[in-house]
């Protein structure tokens, strides 16, 4: 094992006792400092989508009648609702905490730590697609917060989506509904927010009607106001009242959240998170929009079941049939582009790097823009762009795992932690780049060395381009580029695999790969290169081992410290020739049907 990997393995043990520790430690002080019974009234929200800022609009309400402690962002799992019961204060009458409950037994600490009186169900997705926990299981395990009230309690739940409908009818206890049914309690007439206008309802209670003015953008976020009002109910809040606290309080942070720049530019932040299904209330926010232009920026999309070679180009059609202009951000954001019209590349952008997208938009945007960010907070941090737009940012960390928004983090500005001197450094630095090519998606990835170049391409040291050409025009795959090289994907024997050319110098090869692919482990990467000891013809597949003199070989192994990952080599010398010169290295080759039939040859060998 090398210190890079033992150190890394010492890191990780690390991180994984200091979160235990913090895992104990929240758990153990919410038990101790859980208020007594009857001192605090819990409100409990849980749901797919909508928790957050249904959460932040109840508290907001709720505070007109007292202290309110609230759930910090979506900090919503088990450990960060045990922070959240440990910071109420004995001065609070309520306090409003948002509850995940998308995993098996998610319920089951929130409900040891604290017994909610009013219980909210916004509605049921399917969440992690590629998750075993269905919808069916998904919505009985947040379900256990209704179950969970006293006989005294209230449930409000959304009359419009079957499955919590059937659940609420079978209960029996007391419930607010709410949504468009005539059945609900709380019923939606009518909802509109057309921008630049906010969303504004009108509403139907105990027989009378009534118009409810907000500051929320986008109308799916009616149930969350709808939501927060029927709390506001079951609290014993006179609707009229409720209705005049919800229109003075903002949008949650990222969700729908309007930010408007100095030079005119308006952002819409949905930068929480990505699930696919999540995308058609902002792109129908977008298409009913009025203003001079409409900018779309995607980052990285979640919970999908087709694969994301056939998922981004539909995303991208979808946008591109609203939006004047579509920006692509991300290791996918190839994938978007790779279909595009003639007319469409004009008006779709793919960039793996958030500092290459900022510099693109610093030329193109201008006043009277409407620009929606929509993305992942863990993986895009995408608030970048509008940070970096008012005052040049010092951080464009892309793998800091960190699932908060970077206004909360220090090394936005800092440029001394950041390690850059210069806000308009390069982005060509390998080791700040994003990798363009998820590894940990199950498929087989063949890297073919080889130098960038026309003069280059049919030389004899660049046998593993030519034989992943070969390969991509008998599977009938088209290559497409990116920031730091070709890609192409496809199906070989069933077999999922993708084709990567990295740019540059083969000497080099280390550096291109870790930007093309990251940190992740090789085990599944196959790496196809010359080798001046072998005729023509011949071949050699090989698991681990040295370099063999290869310098771009030896480039990986320093690179990634490791010498594990498999190798195809592809003989070059001239058949007859006993010379192993290195000038034949840059000679043209003629035979290049042998070289590709070896490479067949060693496919066929590969040990996976």
């Amino acid at each position: 094992m090398t210190m890079t990997a033992l150190t890394n393995r010492i890191l990780a043990f690390v991180a994984s006792l200091r979160w235990r520790a913090e895992i104990a430690t929240s758990l153990g002080l919410a038990l101790v400092k859980r208020p007594l019974p009857g001192t605090v009234e819990f409100v409990a929200i849980t749901g797919s989508a909508g928790k957050t800022t249904t959460k932040d609009l109840s508290a907001g309400i709720l505070s007109c009648l007292g202290a309110v402690t609230k759930t910090q962002q979506s900090s919503n799992d088990a450990v960060m609702v045990a922070g959240t019961v440990a910071s109420t204060r004995r001065k609070d009458r309520y306090a409003v905490v948002e509850i995940s409950g998308g995993k098996p037994h998610a319920m089951d600490w929130p409900l040891r730590l604290f017994k909610p009186r009013i219980a909210v169900v916004t509605l049921f997705q399917r969440e992690h697609a590629r998750s075993d926990f269905g919808l069916e299981q998904i919505a009985n395990e947040k379900f256990r917060l209704v179950n969970a009230l006293p006989k005294d309690g209230t449930a409000i739940l959304n009359i419009d989506d079957p499955l919590l409908r059937r659940r609420g009818e079978e209960w029996g206890g007391k419930v607010i509904w709410v949504g468009r049914d005539q059945g609900a309690t709380l019923q939606l007439l009518e909802c509109q927010s057309a921008w630049p206008q906010p969303l504004t309802l009108r509403v139907a209670y105990g027989g009378e009607q009534f118009i409810v003015p907000t500051r929320l953008y986008g109308e799916h976020l009616a149930l969350s106001a709808l939501c927060a009002l029927a709390v506001a109910l079951a609290a014993g809040m006179a609707l009229p009242l409720a209705i005049a606290n919800l229109q003075t309080l903002e949008p949650s942070e990222g969700r729908m959240q309007l930010v408007t720049c100095r030079d005119g530019v308006t952002f819409i932040r949905d930068d929480w998170k990505a699930p696919v299904w999540s995308l058609d209330a902002p792109m129908s926010f977008m298409r009913d929009a009025v203003a001079p232009r409409k900018i779309m920026v995607i980052g990285t999309l979640s919970d999908y079941s087709r694969s994301p070679s056939k998922l981004y180009p539909r995303v991208a059609e979808k946008a591109l049939a609203i939006a004047d202009q579509v920006i692509f951000v991300g290791t996918n954001a190839y994938r978007a582009t790779r279909r595009a019209t003639k007319e469409q590349q004009e008006r779709l952008q793919g960039f793996s790097e958030l500092r290459q997208a900022a510099r693109y938009l610093s030329g193109i945007l201008r006043q009277g823009d409407l620009v929606l960010l929509k993305g992942s907070s863990r993986v895009d941090h995408l608030l970048r762009l509008i940070a970096d737009r008012e005052d040049p940012i010092a951080c464009w960390e892309v793998r800091c795992g960190k699932a908060e928004f970077c206004t909360l983090c220090p090394r936005l500005y800092d440029f001394n932690r950041a390690g850059i001197d210069n806000p308009l450094a390069s982005v060509d630095n390998p080791d700040e780049s994003l990798p363009i090519i998820p590894v940990g998606m199950g498929r087989l990835i063949l890297v073919g060395l080889g130098n960038s170049g026309d003069k280059y391409r049919f030389t004899r040291h660049n046998a593993g381009h030519l034989a992943l050409d070969a390969l991509a025009r008998q599977q009938g795959l088209t290559w497409q580029w990116t920031a730091a090289g070709q890609v192409a994907e496809g199906l070989l024997e069933g077999e999922c695999v993708v084709l990567v050319k990295p740019t540059g110098t083969i000497n080099h090869s280390g550096n291109a790969i870790l930007r093309m692919l990251g940190s992740e482990d090789l085990s599944r990467i196959m790496v196809i290169y010359d080798d001046i000891d072998l005729e023509v013809g011949t071949m050699r597949v090989r698991q681990d081992g040295g370099d063999g003199g290869h310098l771009g070989v030896r480039s990986i192994i320093r690179v990634r410290g490791t010498q594990n990952f498999c190798r195809i080599w592809l003989g070059v010398r001239p058949q007859g020739d006993v010379r192993k010169s290195l000038s034949q290295l840059r000679q043209s080759l003629s035979d290049k049907e042998q070289l590709v039939a070896a490479f067949n040859t060693g496919l066929e060998r590969l040990p996976v």
